[in-house]
């Protein structure tokens, strides 16, 4: 039985925009990486940043089908900033992601170039203030918050 291929995601933006917390950034930083870098003076930052990023991933990741079908036409309605009239629910849920993720995208340049060069300005504003608003536009879409599950082994206190 010959495996079928997958198909990818297109246009190579619209899959950049998706991969939003790995793709390679300032010298091959992924907004992951630098996450954990400035992660070692803000924990709880980065811990409030990590949130809607899993939050934008889980719920892209139930648009896969949709992305690799239509991702020229998702890309094009998204850069034109215009939402089709005829737009499915689904299409209308995943450009509200995209939004999403694209305000991620800008504060995730600004820690991979402060990653890199830690002599500058930290980026501590921005990363609050797009968590707060990447997080309000995330309940407005509906979608979940991560439910925190105690590692194995925790403790429960009575």
């Amino acid at each position: 039985m010959a495996e079928r291929k997958r198909r990818e995601i297109l246009p190579a933006e619209l899959a950049a925009l998706v991969d939003v917390a790995e793709r390679p950034r300032a010298e091959n930083w992924s907004l992951r990486a630098a996450l954990t870098r400035y992660a070692q003076p803000q924990p709880l930052l980065v811990s409030r940043m990590l949130e809607p990023i899993r939050r934008i991933e889980a719920a892209l990741g139930a648009h896969t089908d949709l992305l690799r079908s239509d991702g020229p036409e998702i890309w094009a309605a998204f850069e034109s900033g215009t939402t089709p009239p005829d737009a499915s629910a689904e299409w209308t849920q995943v450009l509200g992601l995209l939004g999403a993720a694209a305000e991620i995208d800008r504060v995730g340049d600004l820690l991979a170039v402060w990653a890199v060069d830690r002599q500058g300005e930290r980026p501590d504003d921005a990363v609050t203030a797009t968590t707060d608003e990447v997080n309000a536009r995330l309940d407005a879409l509906g979608v979940p918050h991560e439910e925190r599950v105690p590692p194995p082994g925790a403790r429960r206190r009575g």
